[in-house]
């Protein structure tokens, strides 16, 4: 969330450097000593939820007091914002029987209690992902914004909480007040907190901060282009472009297009999936079939999850598990959501159908329970009645009696997804539903964010993406844990300039370790031609793809094996499937051409790296198809070349949105310089800049999307000098010193461009 600071160490009776806080385990008395808040935070802070985690038994004067679940507010640096010196830990404490299992609870506490050093409460303050930063007075709102993910500081005088992210935050980062009580200052970047507010979920929290920075951003440019303020330069420095002197040159187009795409044929797809697929795209307005195809593709793949394998080699047992992580890259309104309706709606489906069952068998499972708990309290009398009369036979038959009246085992609810779980709750999901889970995110930024504030739940996941290992893990409280498949598919939305934000550390080669290159399933389409429709959708395709799924659902390995899988033995947990021969020598000329040709040549790194993932990406879509043939059409044996040259047909497709998303990062200075460029063209003719020139920093100082940082406002105006729409003049310093300083002139043949 924040980055952390050593603590100033005091010194212990023996001259040894003390710990921050210690935490005992009291089953094993095992002793774990923090000596500085970034081990203190990993080991016991859940930074996300703002609480303490599990077993942290922290408090010294209650040693033995758990103090998980407390709220744990981070205490910033106000010097340096990003900097964690201390948590304020408030709650209830608890203690434990140790002795019984489960622990219980035999007494609690109300705590409050430092870690560390005071300072200023602040969250998500060194964010890779920063657009805006929020100062508040109130410290409910300041707790709640910070769960939702938002950047924000609190001081009770809400001025104060101003000056502190004025200071402490780059100024390229847009600023703004929300609270009870306005500001005496900067009122127009305030922002009132009404119920409404304060009773919005985090997702909308969002929303709601995005889109007042633009309202506020739009009333600030629209002020500034009216009356520009622009730092006056130097009497002695100041030239006007009509004394320049310049030969200007005409100037080139910049163009920032998209890299292009393929685009989704129905060919691509099976029938059933074609039907369906085109169908819901045409009646949500025309919206692009390729959204709804990845995420019915994905879910499908979530579905089939770990039941079954495949093995590409012919020898090897080399096995692949066909769960896939897919979504969309999208501007806002371009019908995401109902793509993402569209493609889980079989899911949806069989969730609605998995609860009204669980219902029945949970209604019978308390009426039985209730019959054995009375046959129970019968033979417990029976058995103080013989115990009395001394008969031992009666009691020894009567106590075997009572041994073979089991307990009902607990029904389990059949889960297909979730929408937002923590690791550790997902770890519960995926024990009780060993094939796998789908992750669904409407918008992955905020997924992506939580991944890289902990490492530990950014590692499950990069386990869980190959879908056919075992995982297990220990807490104290919860005991050992066993995952009999760690199995993963996500599917989610991004929208292009929060992506771009996202990936360009990972193009600078800086925290990749090849997350987001696990989204293979991921499509970037061109977009589609707004068209009003009003028609009955294609209710037997929907039907057509709703048994697909459910019979999905319901294949073991008997129905595999008849299918044409390789059954289950001592060395392969799950039934598989191989290439047929002709299926076999397609996945050889395929693979070998893309490692040989594609990955060898690539200039950029990160494409590589995703291109080194498609063999998973074009088994598992092979396997996809072979089981879909299978359910039309019962045994089919090896997998097919049909089904291998349609999975090679999409590895082609994918590869084309791949790298237009990629292109995102590895053309932003162009899609940057275009950007800036539209801006000068709409300056008027009286505008400073026009006449007077202007800086890297003025424009930095706009805040303008995707021009947050100076390096990227540089890049892009470089290239706006390259290509003829601006002069560049090197300004010497003056008799007082300093560096030499960038003025750049506008080239007045801009604005007769056609």
């Amino acid at each position: 969330m924040n980055a952390k600071i050593p603590c100033d160490k005091a010194i212990d009776m023996f001259g040894g450097a003390a710990p921050l806080a210690v935490s005992t385990d009291p089953v094993t008395g095992n002793i774990t000593e923090f000596h500085s808040i970034e081990d203190f935070t990993t080991g016991c802070i859940d930074e996300r939820n703002l609480k303490v985690k599990p077993e942290s038994y922290i408090y010294s004067k209650l040693p033995d007091y758990n103090c998980e679940e407390c709220t744990a507010l981070p205490y910033v640096n106000p010097e340096q914002l990003g900097q964690i010196v201390g948590y304020a830990i408030k709650g209830i404490a608890k203690k434990y029987d140790t002795d019984q299992t489960p622990h219980k609870e035999i007494d609690s506490k109300e705590v409050s209690f430092l870690i560390g050093k005071a300072g200023v409460f602040a969250s998500n303050t060194n964010k890779k992902y920063m657009p805006y930063v929020l100062g508040t007075d109130d410290i409910n709102l300041f707790v709640k914004l910070a769960k939702a993910g938002e950047v924000v500081v609190h001081h009770k005088d809400i001025d104060a909480a101003y000056q502190i992210i004025k200071n402490g935050i780059p100024e390229s980062i847009f600023r703004m007040m929300v609270g009870e009580k306005p500001p005496v200052n900067n009122a127009d970047l305030f922002i009132q907190a009404d119920e409404d507010l304060k009773n919005l979920s985090p997702n909308l929290i969002k929303k709601f901060f995005f889109d007042k920075k633009q309202q506020i951003e739009k009333l600030i440019e629209s002020d500034l282009i009216a009356q520009p303020q622009v730092e006056e330069m130097p009497v002695d420095q100041l030239i006007n472009t009509k004394e320049l002197g310049v030969d200007w040159k005409e100037p080139k187009p910049i163009k920032s297009e998209l890299l292009p795409v393929q685009q989704l044929s129905q060919d691509m797809l099976p029938l059933e999936f074609k039907e369906y697929v085109f169908d819901e795209a045409i009646g949500a307005d025309n919206m692009s079939p390729d959204m709804v195809a990845a995420c019915l593709i994905t879910s499908f793949a979530s579905l089939i999850g770990a039941k079954v394998g495949v093995k590409p080699k012919t020898y090897s047992n080399w096995t692949i598990v066909p769960n896939l992580w897919g979504g969309i890259v999208a501007p806002p309104s371009s019908k995401k959501s109902p793509a993402f309706n569209a493609g889980t709606y079989p899911l949806d489906r069989l969730v609605a159908t998995a609860r009204e069952e669980f219902k029945e068998v949970k209604k019978k499972h308390e009426i039985l329970s209730f019959a054995k708990d009375a046959d129970k309290s019968a033979l417990k009398s029976k058995i103080k009645d013989a115990s009395k009369k001394g008969d031992e036979e009666k009691q020894k038959q009567l106590i075997e009696e009572m041994m073979q009246l089991e307990d009902e085992a607990q029904p389990i609810l059949r889960r297909y997804k979730t929408n937002d779980s923590s690791p550790e709750a997902l770890a519960e999901l995926e024990k009780q539903n060993p094939n796998g889970v789908l992750v669904l995110r409407d918008e992955l930024t905020g997924w992506l964010e939580s991944v890289d504030k902990d490492p530990s739940e950014r590692a499950f996941y990069l386990e869980a993406f190959n879908g056919d290992k075992p995982y297990e893990f220990d807490r104290i409280l919860r005991g050992h844990g066993y995952i009999e498949n760690h199995c993963l598919s996500i599917l989610g939305g991004i929208q292009p300039d929060k992506l771009i934000t996202y990936l360009e550390p990972s193009i600078k080669g800086m925290g990749n370790d090849g997350l987001f290159q696990r989204f293979q399933v991921l499509v970037y389409p061109d977009a589609t031609e707004w068209q009003y429709v009003d028609r009955i959708p294609n209710k037997l395709a929907r039907n057509e793809v709703f048994e697909l799924f459910k019979q999905v659902d319901e294949m073991d390995e008997y129905s595999l094996v008849k299918m044409g899988a390789n059954p289950t033995d001592d060395y392969n947990t799950r039934p598989y499937f191989r290439f047929g021969q002709k299926a076999q020598e397609l996945y050889i000329k395929w693979t070998t051409d893309l490692h040989k040709n594609k990955i060898e040549n690539e200039e950029h790194s990160i494409i590589a790296q995703h291109l080194q993932k498609y063999p998973k990406l074009m088994t598992s879509l092979a396997l996809i198809f072979h089981i879909i043939d299978g359910i039309k059409f019962g045994s089919v044996g090896d997998i097919s070349e049909q089904s291998a040259d349609m999975a090679i047909q999409w590895c082609e497709y994918l590869e084309s949105h791949a790298r237009r998303i990629y292109g995102l990062v590895l053309d932003a200075a162009t899609i940057k310089a275009s950007s800036i460029g539209q801006k000068l063209l709409k300056l008027n003719a009286e505008h400073d800049w026009r006449i007077k020139g202007f800086k890297a920093r003025e424009v930095h100082r706009k805040n303008w999307k995707g021009l947050t940082d100076i390096e990227s406002v540089e890049n892009a105006l470089e290239l706006l000098v390259d290509n003829n729409w601006l002069v560049l003049e090197e300004i010497e310093p003056t008799v007082k010193g300093g560096r030499p300083s960038k003025q750049y002139w506008i080239n007045p043949k801009i604005y007769e461009m056609s």
